[in-house]
């Protein structure tokens, strides 16, 4: 699985479709922290609903890099679509997870190093959460499932905005509320967790399937 995900990680490199959602990314923290003299709770809210959607993007950019002929070969070479699948998976997943020590270390500077490492921590997990939620999302919107990319723009846009805005679907919105009061609790944020855990396995064992019968 580590080869795997190192070569995801290089195609991804390599094609450089990550710049345009991680620039972007980083000018909103850029923008964002530039007078930051505010609780970091709030803060955080706005970074990591920012963190849902790039890694959403990085993830329909990585499936879609490979066309069809390259992706057997790679499905060929792992020796299964949900191994394939998987790999993508972890790969934006780490990536994720890079931004967010970017957002929390940049944060906490700005501040002057003055945030509680409670808050941090919470900042830290909210941001892997919601970039998980981002992967689970766009994975049915990717070109394993949906061939146009018309389709796959107006489906995550969607999809998106159903895990950020959706008051009756428990994804993001619950945690982005709470940090947005500055009060997260333990078990809102293990509840959540859990969740968005499980949506990322439903989320890739489905499409897998969908790929493995399309195809």
């Amino acid at each position: 699985m580590i080869p795997l995900v190192r070569y995801q990680l290089a195609v991804l490199g390599h094609s450089q479709r990550y710049l345009p959602p991680v620039l972007l990314y980083v000018g909103l923290l850029a923008i964002f922290y530039s007078n930051n003299d505010g609780p970091a709770l709030p803060g955080f809210a706005v970074t990591a609903a920012g963190l849902l959607i790039v890694a959403g993007w990085l993830t329909i950019a990585l499936v879609d890099v490979e066309d069809a002929v390259q992706r057997t070969v790679t499905q060929t070479h792992v020796g299964s679509t949900t191994r394939m699948l998987l790999g993508t998976v972890l790969a934006v997943f780490l990536c994720s997870v890079g931004l967010a020590l970017l957002t929390v270390a940049w944060a906490e500077i700005s501040y002057g190093l003055g945030y509680s490492p409670t808050d941090l921590g919470v900042g830290l997990l909210a941001h892997v959460v919601c970039a998980s939620f981002g992967i689970a999302v766009a994975l049915p919107c990717s070109g394993l499932v949906v061939r146009r990319i018309g389709y796959t723009v107006i489906a995550a846009a969607a999809l998106f905005a159903i895990a950020l805005l959706a008051k009756w679907i428990p994804l993001a919105f619950p945690l982005l509320q709470a940090l947005s009061s500055g009060a997260v609790s333990a078990a809102l944020l293990i509840r959540s967790a859990l969740v968005a855990a499980g949506i990322l396995i439903a989320s890739t064992l489905l499409v897998t399937t969908w790929y493995v019968r399309r195809s």
